[in-house]
């Protein structure tokens, strides 16, 4: 079953719902022993402005924003959450004068409701008790609750918030949820980590707290930065080695690249999970490449090219699934040998491939159906044959609206 197109209510519904979670909570609450002062607010705008431009990337995740840090820290000092709402759009507002290109409405959706449910919760937090302090005098001081139920926040709710408002629709948006907290954990808890340490200190550094607030943020930044870089050029690695075959005259240009992506867009419709997905992807751009190890003149079954191949990917370790994948997808025999895993993602690179060689015009009834028909040949799962169909008729449909 396709999942149905979400109109644009049903995009901010989430947000609507992360407002009133906050909303109750911030009218339970406890407001701050002294008042936030006039000039921390300020600086707040402005810092919210600053790192809004400065967020940290996370490989194979969203952008995190790094201003959530700035925003968490308000309301852990006690700013209200309608008054956190409005500085968070403020500040939204004058990244934008510097950097239009990223304004999207949707990010501002979510960074408003994670303002506001920050800032009920952080409330929330405080009617609970007391706050720890440090020594007498020196003005450092949390209110713990409050920084747990921040700091869960950060992990877990931002992911969700950036999925359910930002993402595609899926029929599985808690798998999605799941990936995202997966792959931006390390970011949020380093988000997390800095709010807290920022409502530690604020009262004894006073201005300075922002500004000190902006070293571990860039200095998370630039070695998330480093890693995802790492991680793309790897990604890179696999695309062009998907390549190889093509320089032989072999295969159609860019035939491993539309299989890969296909293939990974139809594992998520079937539920895989983002690192199942990611197999699946990397052995769709390489299942030809047995043609390197075989001569131009030779004619190979399908088999024995897919063997040549995963000897090629295990060569080169850590593929090891990958190199499974591509060996089962070339024998129908070794699929139903396989285990299930292993069998559904090689159904998935064999249903794809045909698609991508054949071309179809799935506008056309008499193509659609010539299609379907080959795949329930070639594949033997009704499912992946359904999801096939559908990913591609909804690419066909995207295009169209573009």
């Amino acid at each position: 079953m396709t999942p149905p197109r979400r109109t644009k209510l049903a995009h901010s519904l989430p947000g609507l719902v992360a407002v009133l979670v906050g909303s109750v909570a911030w009218l339970f609450g406890a407001p701050p022993e002294e008042p936030v002062a006039v000039h921390h607010l300020v600086l707040i705008v402005v810092a919210i402005a600053v790192t809004e431009l400065l967020p940290i990337r996370p490989p194979r995740g969203r952008p995190v924003p790094t201003s959530t840090a700035v925003v968490a820290m308000g309301a852990l000092i006690g700013v209200a959450a309608p008054m956190l709402a409005l500085l968070t759009i403020c500040g939204w507002g004058l990244a934008r004068l510097r950097d239009r290109a990223a304004g999207a409405v949707a990010n501002l959706v979510v960074s408003v409701s994670t303002a506001w449910v920050l800032a009920g919760l952080a409330a929330f937090g405080r009617s609970t008790g007391d706050p720890w302090r440090a020594a007498p005098g020196s003005g450092i001081e949390l209110d713990l609750t409050a920084a747990v139920l921040v700091a869960l926040v950060l992990v877990t709710v931002l992911p969700a918030l950036q999925v359910l408002i930002l993402g595609e629709e899926t029929r599985f948006p808690l798998r999605r949820v799941a990936d995202e907290i997966r792959a931006t954990w390390t970011a949020d808890v380093a988000i997390a980590s800095t709010a807290v340490m920022g409502a530690l200190v604020h009262r004894p550094l006073g201005p300075w707290t922002l500004p000190s607030m902006l070293i571990p943020l860039l200095a998370a930044r630039i070695g998330l930065a480093r890693f995802a870089g790492v991680t793309t050029a790897y990604d890179q690695t696999i695309r062009a080695m998907s390549r190889l075959p093509e320089q032989l005259g072999t295969v159609a240009a860019e035939h491993g690249v539309r299989v890969g992506s296909l293939a990974r867009d139809v594992a998520l419709e079937l539920g895989a999970d983002a690192a199942s997905a990611l197999e699946i992807e990397q052995a769709a751009y390489l299942h030809e490449l047995g043609h390197i190890r075989l001569e131009p003149e030779d004619r190979p079954t399908r088999a024995e090219l897919a063997e040549a191949g995963a000897r090629v990917i295990a060569s080169a370790g850590d593929l090891d699934r990958v190199a499974a994948i591509v060996r089962a997808h070339g024998d129908p025999a070794k699929v139903r040998r396989a285990d299930a895993g292993i069998a559904r993602a090689a159904r998935i690179v064999v249903a794809c491939c045909e698609v991508d060689r054949y071309e179809p015009d799935l506008t056309d009834g008499g193509q659609r159906h010539e299609v379907t028909v080959r795949l329930v040949r070639e594949v033997e799962d009704l499912e992946v044959v359904r999801a096939v169909i559908e990913v591609a008729e909804r690419r066909v449909r995207t295009s169209a609206r573009r």
